[in-house]
């Protein structure tokens, strides 16, 4: 199907005011979010009418419907092609300009992008040079230009993501916002501004590397490489060190174990503890993982679901299912999923009947405590007993992570250093293919977020990750040694 390829007569406005009406009946909106980012997501969907009833091209449409989703600021939702449906743009090679860039976050409303490295033998730009301009625009416009295209859930994530695709050309990104080469307008330390023009590569080479450029963990040797974290440890200080990199509860069953085992025979059980979850996507357990890291109850997060007729179908889907009796006990999990099930058998069925709009809220997805809980979990039999730090030196992480560094910090288990995870976590997601109005003819799968994730404080955690207790942000004159000197700073708080 050609990228230019004419709408033909289609009902756009049917197919706009069901989007918004379905939208308005099912989304779980984070009031909160919408508070902290100053926007209200259904009406930034709707001021998007006229430019969405505009489409005239099977490409204009898919945009407008990027744009349509993107409105609400969830980093879970996207877009996605259907089998018949339309297609995304014509995927080409990802390039790059011989720069990276990164955000320097010292106002919320009026951040700075600079360039932290140059590739390539090019000898202009300098590192640490302001961006002022990009292809002819201010560095404002050029956020506003790519806001609508970026999935987010919080203002420092969007700045992260803006700083990422900066020097790049994207296919997912409409090819009227680049040129043939990256202008910049930049400005020296000197106060001196000057203009650059820089080719395009032919590769997207690593964005995150350049937050490595010291070795972060000096005097720690590594004992343990698993596939959701790394075990560095420096017995003169008596410390050890988690990298920890995802969450993935199959993977975690197995990895915890083994960390505890070697933790008690070298006797590491007393050592303090600093947690880098710079580099932490999602998956699940993390509660399971707290309760071996700490010596005291805490407060797991707790989630509901909005019960539109998407949440109904997610309740009755999951209250027709068995669990699985061959699932192993281990405690604090409940993998046989039996805690969900009959929770979507009784609260779940009872919540529809008596037709309330959100069922009320649980542990979350019943993975860690059954449906009655307080929402309490203690500490495993083996566990660490020292004191906690973790450090973030990046606004991308999340999902699970939010809920991870959330139950930390609304628990006070450990000090939190650096600068908020990504912010973006929902209890669960509905889809539906739509079709062109009249029709039978698919024209994407669109998503829902149809429940919250509730923090151990009792706040909605979409847009509104847990806050550092001592906010570091990266800067062009910190950001050479930026993540060691976090880990030396989490070091250094556990020393006093």
């Amino acid at each position: 199907m050609p990228e230019s390829k004419p709408l033909g007569e289609v009902n756009l406005e049917t197919l706009f005011d069901e989007i918004i009406t379905k939208t308005e009946r099912r989304e779980a909106f984070s009031e909160i979010k919408e508070k902290n980012i100053r926007f209200s997501a259904i009406g930034d969907m709707r001021a998007l009418r006229q430019e969405f009833l505009a489409a005239e091209t099977e490409l204009d449409l898919w945009f407008a419907l990027v744009k349509l989703s993107n409105a609400r600021r969830d980093t879970h939702l996207a877009v996605i092609p259907v089998d018949g449906g339309l297609k995304p743009p014509e995927r080409r090679p990802c390039v790059s300009a011989p720069i990276r860039v990164l955000p320097e976050i010292l106002d919320i409303r009026n951040p700075t992008f600079f360039i932290a490295s140059v590739e390539g033998g090019v000898t202009s730009p300098q590192v640490g040079d302001v961006i002022l301009g990009v292809n002819g625009r201010s560095m404002k416009e050029h956020i506003e230009e790519f806001v609508p295209f970026i999935r987010h859930s919080t203002l420092p994530g969007l700045y992260w993501e803006i700083a990422r695709h900066l020097p790049r050309r994207l296919h997912s990104f409409p090819l009227n916002l680049y040129s043939e080469r990256l202008y910049l307008t930049l400005e020296r330390s000197s106060g001196e501004r000057y203009d650059v023009s820089l080719p395009y590569g032919d590769d997207c080479r690593s964005f995150s590397q350049i937050l490595r450029l010291a070795d972060p963990y000096p005097g720690f040797v590594r004992v343990m490489e698993r596939v959701n974290f790394n075990v560095l440890v420096d017995n003169s200080r008596k410390l050890v060190l988690l990298e920890w990199l995802d969450f993935e509860r199959d993977d975690l069953i197995h990895d915890i174990p083994a960390m505890m085992e070697y933790a008690e025979e070298e006797g590491l059980l007393d050592y303090d503890i600093v947690i880098d979850v710079t580099w932490t996507g999602g998956g699940s357990g993390g509660a399971y993982a707290i309760q071996r890291l700490v010596d005291r109850p805490f407060r797991s997060t707790f989630g509901n679901v909005r019960l539109s007729d998407l949440g109904q179908e997610l309740v009755n889907r999951y209250s027709n299912r068995t669990p699985d009796s061959n699932a192993p006990e281990i405690f604090g999990l409940n993998l046989s999923r039996s805690w969900l099930y009959d929770w979507a058998r009784t609260d779940g069925e009872k919540a529809i009947d008596r037709g309330n709009e959100f069922t009320a809220p649980v542990p979350f997805k019943l993975a860690h405590l059954p449906k009655d809980s307080d929402g309490i979990l203690r500490p495993a039999p083996v566990h660490f007993r020292g004191d906690i730090v973790i450090v973030n030196a990046r606004t991308q992480g999340g999902s699970h992570l939010d809920q991870f560094v959330a139950m930390f910090v609304d628990n006070d288990l450990a000090t939190f250093l650096g600068v908020p995870t990504g912010g973006y976590s929902n209890t669960w997601e509905g889809l539906e293919v739509l079709h062109f109005p009249g029709t039978s003819q698919p024209v994407i799968r669109f998503m829902w977020s149809i429940g919250h994730t509730i923090r151990p404080n009792g706040a909605v955690l979409e847009g509104n990750p847990a806050q550092p207790d001592i906010y570091l942000p990266v800067s062009r004159q910190n950001y050479r040694e930026y993540h060691q000197m976090l880990v030396e700073t989490a070091i250094d708080s556990l020393d006093s």
